[in-house]
């Protein structure tokens, strides 16, 4: 068996880029670079309401509004305009932070009491009523300890359970079992939402009471009750479990629509005061700021206008502000999901998961208004209900190239899609950051780290048979010498990229060749991948990645100067999960028909006739979830070559290629009614060989990429909806597919194969719009390489 072994150990000697050329291939503004490490999709916001600005001295006044992140629900429009929130407790006095507030609704429900006796008796249903909904009026009345409620455009409906005479002061204030469950009956019968019970005993509720809030749970009401609090002198162990009136919670009829409130302080420590979780009331406990809250003072006879409370209650009234900025930014949320929502997302505290002191741990808005569990698209149009992602991310990506080019312009359409969580609540997302840019200009690292780096080894079998292997080596010869010309151990054999050509020469007529890894381009033409500087970017052939690439061919002459091959080749890529968090495959088959002419000993003709096709990708181009162009493609295509000799040293040589594509239809994008695709690219060139020397060659192309020239498709979106009929507005929109600009490519090569023990090779490339992107500028590229040859 005779042995050639030919090595090119690149070094650059001259690298001049008039653009900074790199793996994102710039422009476009549709997303980050080629390859990110991760995908990595802002948390979603509920459709927009005009944002809230918050960062008041007012908010900075009430730890636990920024403790909970009530920011968030701020920056999204929330602040619980029109709900109704029922405090049940000592009535309210209108004290300014609460001018405009109360429900006309307002009452007494006492039965030894007044309907129209609605105010205070010692303040604490003031101080309730404010920590849930007093004014943010951004500090007018420059009282430096000024502060707004978490939900200050909601209403209150103050509903009085007590009177003067069983409530002569904050400390002693007595409310009947009769008269709190009234005050349920009378909350679900006027429009409340949420019902602020902060009152309790370590008595259980009657009976009466107990059927009273199962007729509000019943009516999808948010009850809110406090855990309760350690008094001096209570006898060790006490606080250990809620209070026995907050165990209505645990009922089987409370439906997980009962929260019970703990106290944590500003540094998210339980509050010493704060009866715990315990075992049997885990799930539903729920923590809040409750130690040191700033009120407004509503006991009557007292000078002071502000002053500081702490208590399970205050818990209850922050929770209960938290409940109604839900229940206004997502009006479709039951009272089960809402109270659910805020379990699911409290920041765990204390031992890890749910336990018995902290129980759920503490409310977090930024978690409740993002979206949970698996998100589907929403509305009535193309892939509508087709889950694109968990949570507040997005499995959707799109990645550029291929015929469409680098920027994928159509693309900014995703900017605002609107899609639904796990309790059907309407969100958008800007899927436009997920969108990756191809390759544009050149990107020489990639370059050098393809072709230029490899060896290649040339065997004869036999008379008939011959085998090629090329791969790409690192820059240590000994290396690649010792995995495959040396006997060393298999441990120390490294290689990567390998490309195998097998030609077995059948008879005088016919022949046949398998390849791996390798393009069909350059396993029929034979050409060395590293020639020139844009390579493998013409035809279809060019859509089927070398990688894991798998071909075979056969050719036989049917005529004294013509010749029919018939070549089929077929990979499967997987993309590595880590890069695009997610499992993306693509898998590609091509037939090619090719018919050969020698015309004259100066003229040769090539036709080729094909079909490529592709799963999981269009014209090369990666797309998943919401993004989805199509599952797959199938495309016809022709092409034809010609090359005239004009001397035995000048040849002149063009290659055109045109198919047509039919898209198979996604399941999950809100791309629909793809029209068929049309894409052509050309090459026309001029070679020169012993042009100063024997041994050269000079080479002049120009040429344009393969480029989608027409498709269109419609992109169907949601403009609002009617959360209350769950109706969608909704639009369709037509887009053209095709790319902002034309790549043209203009390269002039030079090389010496052979100059003193070395080979010289200089390319210049010039390219305009590179990536067929208008985004990006143009760029000129020099490479002089020097190899040495032995």
């Amino acid at each position: 068996m005779k042995s050639t072994q030919s090595y090119y150990h690149t070094r650059i000697i001259i690298f001049l880029s008039l653009l900074c050329l790199c793996a994102c291939g710039g422009g476009g503004g549709t997303g980050g670079g080629s390859i990110p490490s991760t995908i990595v999709t802002p948390p979603p916001a509920p459709p927009a309401l005009p944002p809230i600005v918050f960062d008041t001295a007012e908010f900075r006044e009430n730890y636990s509004l920024d403790q909970m992140k009530a920011g968030v629900a701020y920056s999204n429009g929330a602040s619980g305009n029109g709900i109704v929130v029922a405090v049940i407790d000592s009535g309210v006095t209108v004290v300014p932070e609460l001018v405009g507030q109360l429900h006309a609704d307002s009452t007494n429900v006492s039965a030894l009491g007044n309907p129209s006796d609605v105010g205070d008796f010692n303040g604490h249903g003031t101080a309730m009523a404010s920590i849930i909904a007093a004014l943010q009026d951004h500090d007018t009345n420059n009282d430096p300890n000024n502060m707004h409620g978490v939900a200050f455009n909601s209403k209150i409906l103050a509903i009085n359970a007590t009177t003067a005479a069983t409530c002569t002061s904050f400390s002693n204030c007595t409310f009947l079992h009769s008269d709190i469950a009234a005050g349920y009956d009378y909350a679900r019968t006027h429009g409340a939402k949420v019902i602020n019970e902060s009152l309790g005993s370590n008595n259980l509720s009657s009976l009466a009471l107990q059927q009273a809030v199962e007729r509000a749970v019943n009516d999808d009401i948010v009850i809110v009750v406090p855990a309760g609090n350690i008094d001096a002198g209570d006898p060790a162990g006490t606080g250990d479990a809620v209070q026995r009136s907050a165990e209505v919670a645990l009922a089987s009829w409370a439906n997980g629509q009962i929260i019970i409130a703990g106290s944590v302080d500003s540094n998210d420590v339980i509050s010493g005061f704060s009866y715990k979780a315990g075992a049997a009331a885990r799930n539903f406990y729920l923590m809040a700021g409750g130690q040191s809250i700033t009120t407004p003072n509503g006991s009557p006879g007292t000078g002071s206008t502000y002053f500081l409370i702490s208590g399970t209650s205050a818990s209850t009234a922050q929770i209960s502000g938290a409940v109604a900025l839900l229940r206004e930014a997502f009006p479709s949320l039951s009272a089960n999901e809402t109270a659910d929502l805020l379990f699911t997302t409290a920041t765990d505290l204390g031992a890890p998961g749910v336990d018995d002191i902290y129980g759920r741990g503490l409310l977090n808005l930024q978690g409740a208004f993002t979206a949970q569990g698996n998100t589907v698209i929403a509305g009535t149009g193309f892939g509508s209900g087709a889950q694109i992602g968990t949570g507040g991310g997005s499995s959707s990506l799109m990645i550029a190239g291929g015929a469409f080019g680098a920027d994928m312009p159509f693309s900014s359409s995703f900017n605002d899609i609107m899609v639904l969580d796990k309790y059907d609540r309407s969100f958008s997302l800007d899927l436009t950051q997920s969108v990756y840019t191809g390759q544009a200009a050149l990107s020489l690292e990639g370059f050098l780290d393809g072709g230029t780096q490899h060896r290649q080894q040339a065997f004869s079998l036999s008379d008939r048979a011959n085998m090629k292997l090329a791969w790409r080596s690192d820059d240590q010869f000994e290396d690649i010498n010792k995995g495959y010309f040396n006997l060393q151990s298999d441990r120390d054999k490294t290689v990567s990229d390998l490309r195998m050509l097998l030609s077995f020469q059948i008879d005088d007529d016919r022949s046949a060749k398998v390849s791996s890894g390798m393009s069909i381009a350059e396993m029929l033409e034979d050409y060395r991948p590293d020639d020139f500087m844009t390579p493998n970017k013409h035809g279809f052939e060019s859509l089927v990645s070398p990688n894991n690439n798998r071909a075979v061919a056969y050719k036989t002459m049917v005529g004294k100067n013509t010749a029919y091959q018939v070549a089929f080749s077929n990979n499967n890529i997987k993309y590595d999960p880590l890069l695009f968090a997610q499992n993306i495959r693509v898998r590609n088959s091509l037939l090619l028909n090719r018919f050969s002419h020698q015309a004259t000993d100066q003229l040769s003709l090539v036709f080729d006739i094909g079909m490529l096709q592709e799963q999981g990708s269009v014209l090369g181009s990666v797309s998943r979830g919401a993004m989805e162009i199509g599952r797959g493609a199938r495309t016809a295509f022709v092409g034809g070559r010609v090359d005239f000799k004009i001397s035995n040293s000048i040849e002149l040589f063009a290659r055109a290629s045109y198919g047509i594509t039919d898209v198979e239809a996604s399941f999950s994008g809100i791309l629909g009614n793809i029209s068929t695709l049309k894409s052509h690219s050309y090459l026309i060139g001029l070679k020169k060989s012993a042009l100063f020397l024997n041994n050269d060659q000079f080479s002049l192309t120009f040429s344009q990429p393969l480029l989608l020239s027409g498709g269109n498709a419609s992109i169907s979106k949601v403009l609002s909806r009617d959360y209350v009929n769950d109706v969608y507005n909704m639009s369709l929109e037509r887009l053209s597919l095709t790319p902002t600009g034309r790549e043209r490519d203009i390269e002039i090569s030079y090389g010496v194969g052979n100059l003193y023990g070395r080979s010289v090779r200089l390319n210049v490339l010039h390219q305009i719009n590179p990536g067929h992107s208008q985004n990006i500028p143009d760029a000129t590229t020099f490479l002089l390489r020097l190899g040495s040859v032995f």
